[in-house]
């Protein structure tokens, strides 16, 4: 089990109606924006949705999908965020290229694994 930072959790469903446990891995730049955030999930989603056999996904980038929101830090919860798998592995890069990364979901992060819950009953 992962330390939580925060929890994510999806009302648009996404595999992620109950609260995921993330850990801040690190702040990375896009071809388009500056404030990605690497972090691993608990429980990790299912890879075999996305064609990846037995292989889960367990970590994440996530941004913000309102401009007034940020993640450095985070200010007001929820957070609206746009979640994304990596297509390639994460060895330390800097910058991730938008052909590097896969959309998966809209979810909220929350400051505690109750309000979280709250949101998904």
């Amino acid at each position: 089990m992962i330390p939580a930072d925060f929890y994510m959790v999806s009302s648009e469903g996404y595999m992620m109606a109950s609260p995921h446990r993330c850990e801040a891995i690190r702040r990375i730049k896009g071809e388009d924006r500056d404030d990605y955030l690497l972090a691993a999930i608990d429980p990790p989603l299912n890879g075999q949705v996305f064609g990846l056999g037995g292989r889960n996904i367990d970590q994440v980038v996530i941004a913000t999908r309102h401009q007034s929101e940020s993640l450095f830090p985070i200010e007001r919860w929820p957070v609206y965020v746009h979640v994304a798998r990596l297509l390639v592995p994460y060895e330390g890069q800097d910058i991730i290229r938008n052909d590097e990364v896969e959309s998966i979901a809209w979810a909220e992060l929350y400051a505690t694994e109750d309000a979280a819950r709250a949101k998904s009953e």
